[in-house]
């Protein structure tokens, strides 16, 4: 084997495990919030399911924690969405920013023992809490 393919395959080995890890964590912090919401934590997710809609297409969005109970979770969705994941990505940095306006007249209800399972099925994408 050459010097360069075995140079290239550490390389390779050692990229994905940092890109395993930066994700793991990622996905961590995102089950944290979930398990134990506060109000105040934003979720992107596909909102049009969160709503009871067609799961198809896709529309991601964020929804802002307002209260939270010992059964479920009360939030409002921002009053922007896109079928562009990626837009709602930059949404959640400028959210976290608090620079994203919400439609306080309408709620999002989801039961606290929903969460876990709608982010394991895609719904919610991610979940931050507004000081990460």
């Amino acid at each position: 084997m050459s010097r360069t393919y075995s140079l290239s395959i550490t390389i390779l080995v050692v990229v994905t495990a940092i890109a395993l890890v930066v994700l793991g964590s990622f996905g961590n912090r995102t089950r944290e919030r979930l398990e134990d919401p506060s109000p105040g934590d934003i979720y992107m997710a596909r909102v049009n399911a969160l709503r009871g809609g067609a799961a198809e297409p896709a529309i991601y969005g964020l929804v802002r924690v307002e209260e939270v109970y010992p059964d479920r979770i009360v939030g409002h969705p921002a009053m922007h969405s896109s079928p562009s994941k990626r837009r709602a990505y930059r949404e959640l940095e400028r959210a976290i920013a608090d620079e994203v306006r919400y439609d306080m007249s309408k709620n999002i209800e989801i039961a606290r023992g929903d969460l876990l399972g709608l982010h394991a099925r895609g719904v919610i994408v991610v979940a931050k809490a507004p000081e990460a």
